[in-house]
């Protein structure tokens, strides 16, 4: 495991213990068949991994439909906060992100996975608090303590506050607004219907008349509470009606949903909780235009879809800010000019890795650069600018993960061979140094993972910067990647994590996890002789440690010209001690694309040959189809993955053409009635 921040006394005292090393095989249960693949693609020991199908079997349409089966999916964590809380921080009513317990399964490789998800009594503990205060606003009309629109705008429920004794239709026709656009984000059945109805006759009926609004705003916010609770508001359906030969279309809501939550981790036609000035989010909600699509049946038709897509995929517009990054009008000056839908960035988010840069603690993150002067005054103004750089606490400059998001929102956005300009371009998104806001170290240093001690003007222009050719390609030189993916010290076997990262998600490669192959992953301690590839060469040179680490330790050392922390080194530890160049030199062999064999020079030569290479290409394909359908793909998906590939390829690799594909495809609207007992 790589240590945390609040473990640095742990990490600097002892022995640090990662993944990329392995001593003798511990004693135990014998070990000699742990994680050899089974018959039935499977592996004795693990988990079934889609990384197991031979890619060319993916890849061959035999006209074979999906064999997904309806399911029932637990919305997450940001689905439910954006959709009760307006924000995807902190919204307006006092709770965070954080604050929810709907975490999708650990085991899942993305959060769009909802596999036997469930609520149970924890689950509702924390989430009552929260649910109690957004049936506050619902239970009025619009005031300075209410910020929703809708009930300021439609005359039609005020009856619910303005009557002593609401009618049966004036209950109905608040809970029917209440489920569609503020529980459900679907017209609600009218078993659902009856059963809240009977339960808010009950609540009024024990109200007792002071004169005041009170007992009312007490009343409806109960109401809301015990809605919000219910099992439409909590999972979403893919459930569909039959067609034909034992397979299911997916209902006009169900496509609906399964669209907006793709793109925007967002219901369609949720309604803004604070709109103004927010004006992403019209007076018909969010998405209001897919939740009209579902109400007149064009979510059907495969050309609104794909202008569904267009609409909200992501773009330029100054306007739109309700996405992942956050922008508001005092933030967008110093980010790009490029946005993404949440689905979109969150995609890119998940799959590369890199937000986990602010967790794993960086024991001086410049050492071994051109910036590692060797003072303890230098050390400690490194440190907090790196800390600036992760938090953006002390200045006004974006963080290292929004200037990521910028450098893949731009190569997205532009959508002209999406995938080789993540890999290649030298185009880098950096922090301001001048004119930034803040005076002092919180700026001064931010350029410095890039490699450049650069003055940079506070003009969007000025920030992004042509790295050197030599020093920098693409998303796995970004050094939020390199750091998301390092150790904690300069000398750890980094490049064992990011060896990993490539093989299984770049290459689709399957290597057996720790606990199949019953390992000890450690290294031999520090020693002023020994770099990080020494160290791991020593750890891993055993015959029992090849089998996993030959898969991976190759694919990791052209990444040794940069440390831990992604800063590029010029310097490295030599044998008889002293230092010597950078090495990130290695020969590949064996890979499942021939291309890819033989001399690497570093990360860079590395990152250019996975950008041309058409295995790797087909590699990216699954990935996105793992995301954005919320599962593992099977030989079943082929024709589909057929599909989205020819897209990507006929329209120059664009990655809108990738989802437009898959969204409009079978495998997307249609599902296999599930077998008895299934």
């Amino acid at each position: 495991m790589r240590a945390r921040r609040g473990e640095v006394r742990a990490c600097v005292a002892g022995i640090l213990m990662v993944l990329g090393a392995c001593t003798e095989p511990q004693k135990g249960p014998d070990t000699s068949d742990a994680g050899v693949p089974s018959s039935d693609g499977g592996s004795e020991g693990t988990e079934l991994s889609p990384n197991l199908i031979p890619q060319e079997e993916l890849f061959t349409c035999n006209g074979a439909a999906s064999d997904a089966p309806t399911r029932i999916r637990r919305i997450n964590r940001w689905q439910w906060t954006r959709n009760v809380g307006g924000a995807v921080t902190r919204g307006w009513t006092g709770f965070s992100f954080y604050d929810n317990p709907l975490d999708p399964n650990p085991r899942s490789p993305y959060g769009s996975y909802a596999a036997d998800d469930t609520v149970d009594e924890s689950m509702v503990e924390i989430i009552l608090p929260i649910v109690d205060e957004y049936g506050a606003t619902w239970a009025g009309p619009y005031t300075g303590g209410n910020r929703l629109d809708l009930l300021r705008e439609d005359r039609s429920l005020r009856c619910m506050w303005e009557q002593a004794q609401p009618s049966t239709a004036c209950i109905r026709n608040y809970l029917s607004t209440l489920l569609e656009k503020g529980v459900m984000y679907r017209p609600a059945r009218a078993d659902e219907l009856d059963r809240l109805a009977a339960f808010t006759q009950s609540v009024l009926a024990q109200e007792v008349p002071d004169g005041s609004q009170d007992p009312r705003t007490h009343s409806l916010s109960r109401v809301v509470t015990a809605a919000s609770l219910m099992s439409g508001a909590l999972f979403r359906e893919e459930l569909g009606t039959p067609i034909s030969d034992g397979r299911v279309g997916l209902g006009d809501w169900e496509l609906a949903q399964q669209l907006t939550y793709a793109l925007g981790d967002r219901a369609p036609g949720a309604v803004p909780t604070w709109r103004w000035p927010d004006t992403s989010a019209s007076s018909k909600g969010h998405y209001g235009d897919i939740a009209d699509a579902a109400r007149d049946g064009g979510i059907r038709s495969p050309e609104v879809v794909s202008s569904l897509i267009d609409q909200h995929f992501g773009g330029m517009d100054a306007t739109r800010f309700d996405l992942v990054q956050d922008f508001g009008e005092g933030e967008r000056p110093r980010r790009g000019e490029y946005w993404l839908s949440d689905g979109v960035a969150n995609f890119f988010r998940q799959w590369l890795g890199y937000t986990q840069v602010e967790a794993i603690f960086k024991e001086r993150p410049e050492a071994t650069s051109a910036f590692d002067d060797g003072e303890l005054s230098g050390y400690r103004a490194q440190a907090a600018a790196w800390e600036n750089l992760l938090s953006g606490y002390y200045g006004d400059e974006s963080t290292l993960i929004q200037q990521m998001d910028d450098f893949v929102a731009r190569a997205v956005v532009n959508d002209v061979a999406v995938l080789k300009t993540l890999l290649t371009s030298r185009r880098f998104f950096l922090a301001a140094t001048q004119d930034s806001g803040f005076d002092g170290n919180a700026t001064r240093y931010t350029g410095q993972p890039y490699g450049t001690n650069a003055e940079i003007a506070a003009t969007p222009e000025a920030r992004w910067r042509m790295l050197p050719e030599a020093e920098r390609a693409g998303v796995l030189t970004h050094p939020a990647w390199l750091a998301s993916h390092g150790g904690n010290f300069e000398d750890d076997p980094s490049a064992v994590h990011r060896g990993k990262w490539v093989r299984e998600n770049l290459l689709c490669g399957y290597v057996p996890p720790l606990s199949s192959v019953r390992v000890r992953a450690q290294v031999g301690p520090h020693s002023p002789d020994k770099n990080a590839r020494a160290r791991l060469e020593d750890a891993t040179g055993k015959s029992e440690c090849q089998g996993c680490h030959s898969l991976m330790n190759p694919l990791g050392f052209p990444f040794e010209i940069y440390n831990h922390a992604g800063y590029l080194r010029t310097r490295d530890h030599a044998p008889s001690g002293g230092w010597m160049a950078p090495n990130g030199q290695v020969t590949l062999s064996n890979l499942p694309d021939p291309a890819l064999n033989g001399p690497v020079r570093d990360a860079v030569e590395l990152s250019e040959k996975l950008a041309a290479s058409g295995y790797v290409k087909r590699c990216f394909v699954r990935q996105t189809f793992r995301y954005f359908m919320g599962r593992d793909e099977n030989r079943s998906d082929a024709c589909t993955l057929v599909r989205m590939e020819q897209a990507y390829d006929e329209h120059q690799g664009s990655f809108k053409a990738l989802l437009r594909a898959l969204m409009t495809s079978d495998t997307w609207t249609t599902r296999r009635a599930p077998a008895q007992g299934e």
